[in-house]
């Protein structure tokens, strides 16, 4: 059996609450110095309305960033190309520190890849490439930025973006081999040229590009790789599937 609960004695019962104490010092404080509290109590106030201030820029900057850059891609979409660049180009200096502002940097080196200008393609790809991105896009950037620099004849450049760009476990891989591919055989690499083209034929036996890797290999004086045989899987034996 449990014991049975020690009654409070008078003494304890005068003694007062800690909380009740505690309560009453902070009242008393309180009392003596309402100037400290009332200027507390005005900043307190004050911080909560730059707080809401810049909640609210920062929604507003983000849904015009978000409108002019739907408005761009529209314009993208038509292939209007001097058009959207400029509107990319626009969002990206006057809404960079927003998301849309950022992306807005990719789409522009884009255009500007379709106008043929590569230099001013690079410094886009470069500025989106300085901020956070995800794999997929990161892979993208580096692909177009590798063309960009090609096209300048920076072969050394476009070679760093484009390894860089292969070493990504993005969906862009097939792409990214062979433009380094004609990266490496316009720079007279031809052992590396003829293993990234075969390397794309390995990984993609019914590719869109088969025909063109497989040319550019018995060009370049090598063997392609067999393609694999019609109508079965790598490594079946054709006779168990006759029917006895």
């Amino acid at each position: 059996m449990s014991a049975r609960a020690k009654r409070p004695t008078q003494k304890e019962l005068r003694r007062p609450d800690e909380f009740v104490t505690a309560t009453g010092k902070v009242v008393d404080w309180a009392k003596e110095n309402q100037q400290t509290v009332t200027y507390a109590g005005i900043g307190f106030a004050l911080m909560l309305v730059a707080i809401s201030v810049v909640s609210w820029w920062i929604s507003s900057q983000n849904a015009k960033a978000n409108q002019q850059f739907y408005s761009a891609v529209e314009l993208y979409k038509a292939e209007q190309w001097a058009e959207a660049f400029e509107g990319f180009e626009g969002l990206a200096d006057g809404l960079g520190g927003t998301d849309y502002g950022h992306l807005a940097n990719l789409y522009a080196g884009r255009a500007a890849l379709q106008m043929d200008k590569p230099g001013e393609a690079i410094a886009f790809y470069r500025q989106y490439l300085d901020g956070s991105t995800t794999v997929t896009l990161e892979q993208l950037a580096r692909l177009n930025l590798g063309r960009a620099l090609a096209k300048t004849g920076d072969a050394a450049g476009a070679r760093e973006e484009l390894e860089r760009a292969l070493g990504l476990p993005g969906p862009a891989k097939p792409e990214v081999t062979l433009e380094l591919a004609g990266v490496e055989e316009a720079s007279g690499r031809t052992d590396r040229a003829l293993e990234l083209y075969g390397s794309y034929l390995e990984d993609n036996p019914q590719g869109p590009a088969k025909a063109f890797a497989r040319t550019r290999i018995l060009a370049l004086g090598g063997t392609p790789p067999e393609p694999p045989s019609a109508g079965f899987p790598a490594g079946q034996n054709p006779l168990q599937f006759q029917v006895r």
